[in-house]
């Protein structure tokens, strides 16, 4: 919260600087980088379960995490749901039902900065629920 809170103040001495250094480029190199080490919230399943994701809900192990190849337990793609549109350009195909890691991310931990160093401020819950 606190770094929120320097960061705009950083905005308003220093407007515009590095402000096209900043936002999701949907480059995808995140869900290629960290997607194969994620785990399912309670609330992704409680979701998953409630929309009848059956097909999400098998990509789950005993132990939460995600992504695993149920016919041999192991983990399989990074992200089966990231699509490549581009080089440069992907989209998650389950956007809208994506895992509570993916929506975090990146987080304070990360400085808000994404695997390729880019600065992605927090949205508030009225402008999340309008993006994508």
């Amino acid at each position: 919260m606190m770094i929120e809170v320097l960061c705009r103040l950083w905005d308003k001495i220093h407007p515009g600087k590095d402000a096209g250094r900043r936002g999701c480029r949907s480059c995808g190199f995140c869900c290629e980088s960290y997607g194969g080490y994620l785990h399912a919230s309670p609330g992704d399943i409680e979701r998953w379960r409630r929309l009848g994701r059956e097909d999400l809900l098998a990509l789950v192990n005993a132990f939460g995490w995600i992504w695993i190849d149920p016919a041999h337990g192991r983990r399989g793609d990074p992200c089966p749901f990231l699509q490549r549109d581009a080089e440069d350009k992907a989209l998650c195909a389950i956007h809208e039902i994506k895992p509570d890691m993916c929506r975090e991310y990146p987080s304070l931990d990360h400085g808000r900065h994404c695997v390729r160093g880019i600065y992605i401020p927090r949205q508030s819950p009225a402008r999340k629920s309008s993006v994508h």
